[in-house]
């Protein structure tokens, strides 16, 4: 294979993710800047949930790559990981040196950086403590603890940081919706085979939980979803950090959480004007919410154009 320097990966099927996906691929395009035409590989991992002939159609018109296959078989139930399972894929079969792996409920609003000589992973701190773990004595770490063993990692080599908004330390753990990771270190491939052991040894987060509920981009996730809810950055941030110490923190501008900082007990001047590159709206560009997110995002530094951008989209 002829070596490439970037290549997105997102995914895509026959139900409410296909016209985000369809938005962020679009928005790559417009303000990716130099990598604005870099290759986007687009996958149903998913059995029966391929897309039509028409937004393949769609696809090919935005050059890009779509890749249908069964890859999602060991826990189907769990949206996220679709994410997992596609990115150890990409890594596999796409040339680029580089992937940056992304959820389909995002957009680019500005060009990204890349990893550079010094760095081998780049992702940003989760948002709150949610089923991370502050460490022993923590109600998580035991999970944490059942992990890095199927890793065959010890949980000690996971440093501890801030999370985002809640200002908790806890062992590192990563937002899933953007990372960017050097293909050839395997972390991608390791993150899936993380997870797949996490499911045929039963080990979920939220197991047992009953009535604890998630709200995503797409609406209440299944029940079963819940109890994995968190597992799928678990398994990446396990993977890096048994893999390399050249990890970089991105800063706010990436993966920006529209949804929490709609909340005003979660805005602060830190974010005022920071002009995001890339932001996850989740459900924010419904029309319910749109007229305040468009507010948000000039807060947020969004310039205009990208506004009008946003405005001319159908939402999805």
């Amino acid at each position: 294979m002829k070596q490439v320097e970037l290549a997105y990966v997102l995914c895509i099927e026959n139900n409410a993710i296909r016209d985000q996906a369809l938005l962020l691929i679009d928005s790559i395009r417009a303000f990716a800047g130099r990598y604005s035409s870099a290759e986007i590989l687009v996958i149903a991992p998913r059995p029966a949930l391929g897309v039509d002939n028409a937004t393949r159609t769609q696809l090919e018109k935005l050059g890009a790559t779509y890749h249908e296959a069964p890859l999602n078989t060991n826990c189907p139930e769990y949206g996220s990981a679709n994410r997992v399972y596609a990115a150890a894929w990409a890594a596999e079969n796409v040339a680029a040196s580089t992937l940056i792996v992304l959820d389909s409920d995002t957009i680019f609003l500005d060009e990204p950086d890349l990893l550079g000589e010094q760095f081998d992973v780049a992702a940003r701190p989760v948002d709150v403590k949610g089923s991370t773990t502050a460490g022993p004595g923590d109600e998580f770490e035991a999970y944490w603890q059942a992990l890095c063993a199927l890793a065959e990692s010890p949980i000690d080599r996971l440093p501890f940081i801030e999370t985002t908004f809640d200002r908790t330390i806890v062992r590192a753990s990563y937002n899933g919706g953007y990372s960017v990771v050097r293909r050839e270190t395997g972390i991608l491939q390791r993150a899936a085979d993380i997870f797949t052991r996490s499911v045929l040894a039963d080990i979920r987060p939220y197991k047992g939980r009953n009535g604890f509920r998630i709200f995503a981009s797409t609406g209440f996730v299944p029940d079963l979803a819940a109890e994995y809810w968190g597992s799928n950055q678990a398994a990446f941030s396990i993977a890096a950090w048994s893999t390399t110490r050249r990890f970089r923190a991105l800063d706010i501008r990436y993966n920006v959480p529209l949804h929490i900082l709609d909340e005003p007990q979660h805005w602060s001047d830190e974010w005022a004007s920071i002009v995001p590159i890339h932001v996850h709206y989740h459900w924010m560009l419904d029309p319910e919410h749109r007229a305040r997110t468009m507010k948000l995002l000039s807060r947020l530094g969004v310039p205009a154009d990208r506004l009008d951008w946003i405005s001319a989209r159908r939402p999805p």
